[in-house]
């Protein structure tokens, strides 16, 4: 199952809200999914793309959603398998990064 609901607005007021602890989020641009990632803090992590300090492909990011996971590097190579099956290809910004 995909990291989805609720998607909160990428910007910084509501990116402080995003949980201290370590785990996935997913970064959306009007709808598609563009990046997952994990982090051991997911506000650290998402305020760091949120200033273009990470790949400059999530800059384009309008919603992002997250969750808690005490396994994230599992829980992100699962949702990126997922995608990859479902679309033939990873996230637009995963691949890039990669």
């Amino acid at each position: 199952m995909p990291i989805s609901e609720p998607l909160y607005r990428f910007t910084p007021a509501l990116v402080q809200g995003a949980p201290g602890n370590g785990g996935l989020f997913a970064l959306w641009q009007d709808g598609d999914l563009i990046y997952v990632g994990r982090a051991a803090s997911i506000k650290d992590c998402l305020l760091d793309h949120l200033q273009r300090r990470i790949c400059p492909c999530t800059a384009a990011a309008t919603h992002y959603s997250w969750e808690l996971s005490l396994h994230p590097a599992m829980r992100e190579a699962e949702l990126l398998e997922h995608f990859r099956r479902r679309f033939g290809r990873l996230p637009r910004c995963n691949e890039e990064a990669a």
